[in-house]
């Protein structure tokens, strides 16, 4: 017994050193993948967020892309030209010295009150305003979540079909203004059965006229597990695909299935509940939203904006007191992903492995989502590792700035840890 005892106690421990043994990234053979600066960087920013306060911390992750005004203030309230003064303000704040981000505008559809201006001449003077204050408007969404007008505003007038008649007749006022808008929607809120079947419909009624096909993404409500949380991420890969099959479908597109229209998130994170800050201002939320940023990326979207920039419950990279959050750190690690994404991996599946390479220059980010460090071998043949920054949650309490990592053969990467390895070509 006590012979057996101490085999089974031998047995365990190699069991454990095995399992103890360092991933190794191993770079794929596949063809490279642009990575669109519009889905590395794009945010949704409305004129409630005080960029002022938090300008340092905001600028470090160099917007690519802003959605104005950003989620449901865009059905309620109307886009006039003295709500252009201050995104035109913050924009300068924002950017100066750097490259402009491109900006997508939301028009007002839904109608809550009487005098509303959500009809297509208010659409058409929206585009004269942002014309006057010399802003350029990379795409005109129509619209924002109408699929839940029906639903949470209840007006069961809002179907499908009479939102892709206002599509087209808003679509139609600011063209008369400008001849080179582009149009994108129908930005709906979710892509459950119901807001899926919202898209398809509207897809066979104006899969023509879209140029920049958008939904958005809010898996979970922030009351699942940590795992099950980041494990909803795959919702990213599931989408994408089937998104761009229905709209080089001729079944699903009749009307527009040649035409390759590019593909959009107009809003994403990992929970819909923003008042509930878990899942959303801590580290699993902000874990999630690289990933899925990176997916986005990777999988052919054009357009991406997380939501929030900013101070919107527990969405933002920062809160009202200018207090960076974890996303703020991991948006902070997506601007350097540039270039064009390569395949890589490590046979470790805690690890989510992302490449690009840019020049000489190889980024690679990886995300621990194990509950314990896990350890990597990080050598790459051809490529000599220069640097390398992790963060975890304690990184942001503290308010530190990143982990430095050392050049090393063997890397311990930290539970629930974002790490930016940099490598250059030999």
């Amino acid at each position: 017994m006590r012979l057996n005892t101490r085999l089974s106690a031998l047995l365990a421990l190699s069991l454990g050193l095995a399992a103890a043994a360092p991933a190794t990234l191993v770079l794929g053979s596949g063809t490279p993948t642009p990575l669109p600066p519009s889905v590395i960087g794009g945010f949704n920013y409305g004129n409630w967020m005080p960029v002022v306060e938090a300008k340092k911390d905001l600028r470090s992750v160099a917007p690519t892309l802003l959605r104005f005004p950003g989620g449901n203030v865009g059905d309620e309230n109307d886009l006039t030209a003295a709500s252009l003064v201050p995104l035109k303000s913050n924009l300068e704040l924002l950017t100066t010295g750097l490259t402009p981000p491109a900006l997508m505008v939301q028009t007002r559809v839904f109608g809550g009150k009487p005098g509303a201006k959500n009809q297509p001449q208010d659409a058409a003077q929206a585009a004269r305003d942002a014309q006057a204050a010399n802003l350029k408007v990379a795409y005109w969404e129509i619209g924002n979540e109408p699929d839940l007008y029906s639903v949470n505003r209840g007006d069961a007038t809002w179907t499908a079909q009479r939102y892709c008649a206002t599509f087209r007749a808003q679509r139609q006022a600011i063209l008369q203004v400008d001849p080179s808008a582009k149009f994108a929607g129908p930005a709906v809120s979710n892509t459950g059965d119901k807001a899926a079947s919202f898209l398809e419909q509207f897809v066979k009624g104006c899969g023509d006229i879209v140029d920049l096909l958008t939904w958005h993404e809010y898996p979970t409500d922030g009351l699942s597990s940590d795992a099950d949380a980041l494990a909803s991420v795959s919702v990213i890969d599931r989408d994408v695909k089937r998104f761009r099959a229905l709209m080089d479908s001729q079944s699903g597109n009749p009307l527009g299935y040649t035409r390759r229209t590019p593909l959009g998130v107009t809003e994403y994170s990992l929970s819909y509940v923003s008042g509930r800050p878990r899942h959303l201002s801590d580290q699993v939320g902000a874990l999630w939203a690289a990933e899925a940023t990176l997916r986005l990326a990777e999988n052919g979207a054009s357009v991406a904006a997380y939501f929030a920039l900013q101070a919107t419950g527990g969405h933002g990279l920062v809160d009202l007191a200018g207090i960076p959050r974890p996303t703020l750190y991991a948006f902070q690690q997506l601007h350097a992903f540039t270039g064009s994404g390569l395949p890589i991996s490590s046979g470790d599946p805690a690890l989510w492995t992302h490449a690009a390479q840019d020049g000489p220059l190889l980024t690679v980010l990886v995300t621990n989502t194990a509950a314990e460090a896990h350890s990597l071998t990080a050598a790459l043949p051809g490529y000599q590792l220069v640097g390398g920054k992790t963060f975890t949650q304690k990184t942001v309490d503290d308010e530190n700035e990143m982990i430095r990592l050392p050049l090393a053969d063997t890397l311990d990467l930290p539970a629930l840890s974002l790490t930016r390895l940099v490598y250059k070509r030999q």
